[in-house]
This record gives C-alpha cells, sequence and structure tokens, in this order.
C-alpha cells in the first residue's frame, strides 16, 4: 500500500530524534558544558524533585503508551467507512503515538542539562528508541488495527 510506504518514511525521522539529542549531548559534553545546577542537584531538594519528576514522566510515558494508544485508536478509527479515511486515521495515529513516546527523549535530555549526567540521557533515549519499533507502521499492523475497529 502506498499510503504505509509515506508513512514509513516520515516515521525515520522519529527515529533519528533520540539519536539526535545523543549526539547533541555528546557534543554539550566535549565542549565542556557546565550546568549551574549539577554542582549542587544533590543537596537542593527543589533540584531532586524536578529530576524525580522527569524521571517519572518518562516512565510513565513508558509504561502507559499503550492505554493511550488504545484511547487514541477508539477515538480515531471507529466510523471510518472507506480506505481514504483509515489510512488518514493510521498515518494520525502513527504521529501521535511516535509524538509520545520521543517525549521520553525530551524529559532525559531535561534531566541531562540540569545534572550532566550523560547516562540518565543515554538510558532516556535508549528506552525512547526501542520502544519505536512497537508502533513503526507495517501494513500486518494497519491490517490488525483496522480489525480491531471494523
Amino acid at each position: 500500500m502506498e499510503n504505509i510506504r509515506k508513512i514509513k518514511i516520515i516515521s525515520i525521522s522519529f527515529f533519528l530524534y533520540p539519536l539526535l539529542l545523543i549526539l547533541i549531548g555528546k557534543i554539550i559534553v566535549l565542549n565542556g558544558f557546565f550546568s549551574n545546577f549539577a554542582i549542587s542537584y544533590e543537596e537542593n531538594e527543589k533540584i531532586k524533585i524536578l529530576l524525580n519528576a522527569l524521571y517519572f514522566l518518562g516512565l510513565g510515558v513508558f509504561f502507559f503508551c499503550g492505554g493511550f494508544s488504545g484511547f487514541i485508536s477508539k477515538k480515531l478509527f471507529v466510523n471510518k467507512k472507506n480506505d481514504f479515511e483509515k489510512s488518514k486515521a493510521y498515518f494520525s495515529y502513527t504521529i501521535l503515538m511516535l509524538s509520545f513516546l520521543n517525549t521520553i527523549s525530551t524529559f532525559g535530555f531535561i534531566g541531562f542539562l540540569i545534572c550532566r549526567n550523560f547516562a540518565w540521557l543515554g538510558t532516556f533515549s535508549l528506552i525512547n528508541f526501542l520502544s519505536l519499533f512497537s508502533y513503526f507502521p507495517t501494513y500486518k499492523r494497519f491490517i490488525k488495527k483496522l480489525e480491531t475497529f471494523s
């Protein structure tokens, strides 16, 4: 199906996002970036709370993406009659899910900027990158999604 091929091409940019953040983070570290927060993030309670919030937001996105996927699917795929509407709904669904999952890397990058811990960024980006494969558009997934809501 031609539309699935187009969605695949667009989806590749979502896979590049966590890799791009890792590259930016590595460049920042190599150029001697030093955050003002990095000095005292272990002693400062407000910074600890912020880092914990970012951590739990990233984990929440990872663990609840299935529930979000179901919610979005119910809104997008119900009452679609022709193939064009169905492929348009699948395109929207794929873009929304990949964008939602990319927030994991964004939370990791913000945490990295606060505490200058490259492992923080690497872990979040790896989780993000690997979870994107669950929503990569294929014809088989498209048919399965349509069967669920037909």
